[in-house]
């Protein structure tokens, strides 16, 4: 067998060097094996274990003291806005000293704030109530348990998600190498939070960030003064300040001055919750020194109901999805497109689940008011005031319009608003495509209906318009289901409910387009705030003399043989 082989090994021909090439795998397989459990214990486990600590700090906790001093970061008062600079860059030495990334101080942290809002539920209901006057069961859920219950997921399964996931695609041109991909934290990131749910949607996406390894700066809204004042008050208690910072309360002003001292700071991410046109501005800020962020905005969601739906169940999930908050909310039903052969049936239905959800909108605690319904003009908080009136005043003009009807608009239920309350109508309006209510996102207890005729005409006018952040169906074909699936496009889909695929924890929850880029929600915002880093390691000393570890066709001059095992190769991996 050796003779031959050695005749084979003495033929110039492109046969005989295939042959040494297989020979030497073979030699080479049979060691390489020998090593493969223990090489991929090595290469794969331990990335999960070893984490960087620079500064040799070890401890995490608010009572902790670091070894390096900080002026603002853990002050006594909340930061200035003169303190924004050196804010930042206490931070991303905090983050740089390495005291985000072990696995238990992420733990320690989410524990943290876990213990401050299951400490705190009575002073966190009445924050939100001063703020919005939101009913009780409404704050318990959105603004309490989601949070909890996003700490508690992101605890149990911190070491899974934050683990480096290995990659088991074979590639001939690499072998033998062992690859994974690691989630490597961003950094020091900023998260903008709006009043719409001022602890959902700023202590829940910091959860994630903190999850990933990560350390945060907090800016709350400023048009919920309280919930942001007890934001401050419970990171400033329970959470290591080098981890997570709170800027905004005790600064007078609507917060956009602060917002733009910020964007103009090192960042390794932004993550933004709000309106399109705010959204617009920190992508253009934030592309002005290429920092990635995440942006959560808004849209007019739509609602198909077709002539299977069922109508009494369609009505009311949409009245309930429109006056939660007093309809302050970026994935409420924005407006529904009813078959016309439904449309006054379903009309009722709208009337009826009106009176039976919200009998009384004036009654105090019946549903929630206008952002800055309790504000005063002058004080502090005079630009964030403004905000407020502007609020009441656009709400105030697109009741005007739906009762003026100069575009065909015709007010079926509700209508009236009190602004010195901020209290709202559930109000429902029959318009076409034309209305000004069509134009943009309303924000207030203000439904429209639109009928349709074709349901393919229907999905395209929908598609035509900005992408919405969600889009809900109520229909028993599930033909008609597919159709709009298929032809519309949304951030996410409800199909026989509305709200509903966003409370699910396993579901990414984010925009397209128009209504925002990046997604998070669970693991979703541990990948959110991670980098996620592809890593292969060549293995070495193989024994194989370089024949497979170092072969020697991919160095040049590539010509004969080397062109030919390039090619071969190029196609097998």
């Amino acid at each position: 067998m050796l003779s031959g082989l050695n005749e084979r090994l003495n033929d110039s021909s492109e046969g005989a060097m295939r042959v040494v090439f297989l020979a030497a795998a073979g030699l080479g397989a049979g060691l390489v094996l020998r090593q493969v459990l223990r090489q991929i214990d090595d290469l794969v486990s331990a990335p999960r274990r070893r984490f960087r600590s620079r500064h040799g700090d070890v401890g995490v906790g608010p009572t902790y003291v670091s070894k390096t001093a900080y002026g603002v970061v853990g002050g006594a008062k909340p930061p200035a806005l003169r303190d924004v600079p050196t804010l930042v860059a206490e931070m991303r030495d905090a983050f740089e000293s390495g005291v985000t990334l072990p696995l238990e101080h992420r733990r320690a942290t989410l524990r943290a704030m876990h213990a401050a809002f299951a400490e705190n539920e009575t002073a966190i209901l009445a924050a939100v109530w001063e703020d919005l006057r939101r009913p009780e069961g409404e704050t318990l859920y959105y603004d309490f348990l989601l949070v909890k219950t996003e700490l508690e997921r992101l605890l149990a399964n911190l070491r899974r998600w934050t683990a480096p996931r290995r990659v088991r695609s074979f590639s001939l041109l690499t072998f033998p190498s062992s690859q994974w991909i690691e989630r490597e934290p961003r950094g020091t990131c900023l998260v903008i939070g709006p009043f719409n749910y001022p602890f959902a949607l700023t202590a829940g996406v910091v959860a994630g960030a903190v999850a990933a390894g990560n350390n945060v700066i907090l800016k709350p809204s400023a048009d919920v003064p309280r919930s942001s004042a007890l934001l401050f008050d419970l990171f400033k208690k329970y959470v290591d300040p080098r981890v997570v910072s709170v800027i905004g309360p005790g600064i007078p002003g609507d917060g956009a001055d602060v917002v733009t001292e910020l964007m103009r700071q090192k960042l390794d991410f932004v993550f933004f919750t709000g309106s399109t046109r705010v959204g617009s501005i920190i992508a253009r800020k934030a592309a002005e020194t290429l920092t990635p962020c995440a942006l959560e905005l808004g849209g007019k969601n739509p609602v198909f109901v077709d002539t299977t739906a069922d109508l009494s169940l369609a009505a009311k999930q949409c009245v309930w999805g429109r006056t939660l908050n007093c309809g302050q909310q970026c994935i409420a039903p924005e407006y529904v497109l009813c078959h016309r052969s439904k449309l006054e049936p379903f009309i009722e239905q709208l009337r009826r689940w009106t009176q039976t959800l919200v009998p009384d909108p004036y009654a105090e605690g019946a549903m929630g008011r206008l952002v800055g319904w309790n504000a005063r003009s002058g004080g502090t908080n005079g630009g964030a005031n403004g905000g407020a009136r502007r609020a009441a005043a656009r709400v105030a003009a697109l009741l005007a319009t739906a009762r003026e009807g100069k575009h065909g608009e015709r007010v079926v239920c509700g209508g009236g608003m009190d602004a010195s309350r901020g209290v709202v109508e559930p109000t429902v309006v029959v318009c076409g495509w034309d209305s000004p209510l069509m134009r943009e996102e309303m924000f207030a207890p203000i439904l429209c209906v639109v009928p349709y005729d074709d349901l393919g005409e229907a999905a395209a006018r929908t598609r035509a318009l900005a992408k919405p952040l969600a889009l809900y169906v109520f229909s028993r074909d599930r033909g008609n289901v597919r159709y709009i699936l298929d032809n519309t496009t949304a951030g996410g889909v409800t199909v026989n409910g509305v709200l509903y695929h966003v409370g699910h924890g396993a579901l990414p929850f984010g925009g397209v387009g128009e209504s925002g880029v990046g997604a998070y929600h669970g693991e979703h915002s541990v990948r959110c705030f991670s980098h996620e880093k592809p890593t292969l390691r060549k293995w070495r000393d193989c024994f194989d003399g370089g024949l497979l570890t170092d072969p020697f066709f991919v160095y040049g001059p590539h010509d004969g043989i080397k062109k030919t095992l390039l090619r071969a190769v190029a196609e097998r991996s």
